[in-house]
């Protein structure tokens, strides 16, 4: 690495590890405001709060660090500009291109790492942050309904349909299991079964207190109902994987795992509008932070008087807020169906980012 390229890196990496610092930190006192009274009421113990700020951190950092990026650039920028080191640069003959490219790559990199952080350390501390915060801060449930996850529904294999009034990931059952066999073509009832319980167990479920009905065409019962002790069915295939991706929001998942999710989802007829734009957006979101430093550059690189610098400080803040904006707006329409999910979660990355390359000349002079 050329002495220009490692000194523009180090002035930028350091502002971006201030700012990134400084804007966690806010975030974590933030939320300590926030959850103070209920802290104080409920006497947390310091350890469990420790854990929970310490869940938060990386959370925080996935959000914050694209804004870190951008400050970092606009610090490094005007202050070149200021220090007139912008100017020698170009006077030595190096275009601009050249001059910001040791940034773009740390950009790059940032952006990799902040992909890493988000799909493999975020979901399971965020969630463990929640736990914390329901269990010990908020005390809405007790530490024992921590695994319970209730009314879960699934539609599997295109004619089946289960519900389970209470599931236990950890230990693999299930209470009050309603299982209904329907006609692919009719999609009447064909036959049905209510469970007191149920567990998962060498690639197979196993039932308990089973009541079985059957159906005819008309998905009417007729016979009498079939009392069975215990019973297990080969035909019903779901795992308590799928159950548990079932009732997890994205933010839970990660890349994979959404994926499959989606992938499952799909296979029984079910729009995924919403878990698409949540999977594209969770490979474009980390790049925001090299989209905001391309918007900064032609405006900040440029040679210009002290005084118009800080008009382009506002006119680079106002690109970021039309940024941000455009993203939120597209998100929404992608996950109401009206345009594609790629778009939806890319468009934002790929208009802005041109506009910025169409304006990379004019930082020449």
């Amino acid at each position: 690495m050329k002495v220009l390229d490692r000194y523009l890196v180090r002035e930028l990496l350091v502002p971006i590890l201030f700012c990134s610092a400084t804007l966690v930190f806010l975030i974590l006192v933030a939320d300590l405001f926030d959850n103070l009274d209920e802290l104080l009421r409920n006497k947390t113990p310091i350890p469990v709060v420790f854990r929970y700020y310490l869940c938060l951190i990386l959370m925080a950092f996935s959000q914050t660090i694209s804004w870190s990026v951008w400050l970092g650039t606009i610090f490094l920028l005007v202050n070149l500009g200021v220090h007139n080191e912008l100017i020698a640069m170009k006077a030595a003959g190096l275009k601009i291109i050249t001059i910001v490219r040791p940034l773009i790559f740390l950009a790059l990199l940032i952006g990799i790492l902040t992909f890493l952080v988000s799909d493999r350390i975020v979901p399971p501390t965020f969630r463990t942050a929640n736990e914390l915060l329901e269990i010990y801060i908020e005390k809405k449930k007790g530490a024992e309904d921590k695994k319970v996850l209730k009314n879960v529904t699934y539609y599997s294999g295109g004619n089946i349909l289960y519900y389970f009034r209470k599931f236990m990931p950890k230990a693999k059952t299930v209470e009050d299991a309603i299982i209904l066999w329907m006609d692919p073509t009719t999609n009447q009832t064909t036959q049905k079964i209510f469970a007191k319980e149920g567990s998962f167990s060498n690639g197979s479920w196993t039932f308990k207190g089973i009541t079985e009905y059957q159906t005819d065409v008309q998905g009417a019962v007729f016979g009498n109902p079939v009392m069975i002790t215990k019973k297990s069915y080969p035909d019903v295939q779901v795992t308590p994987r799928d159950l548990i991706m079932a009732t997890s929001e994205s933010i839970y998942l990660s890349y994979h795992e959404l994926k499959y999710t989606i992938d499952k989802l799909r296979e029984n007829g079910i729009a995924v509008y919403s878990e698409k734009v949540d999977l594209y957006d969770r490979l474009a979101s980390p790049w925001k932070g090299l989209v905001m430093m391309l918007l900064a550059i032609p405006l900040l690189a440029s040679i210009h008087t002290r005084k118009s610098i800080a008009f382009n400080v506002l006119t680079c803040a106002g690109l970021i807020f039309a940024y941000h904006v455009f993203g939120a707006v597209s998100m929404a329409l992608g996950k109401s169906g009206a345009i594609f999910p790629f778009l939806s979660a890319w468009g934002g990355n790929i208009l802005f980012s041109t506009f910025a390359f169409l304006r990379f000349d004019r930082a020449n002079y």
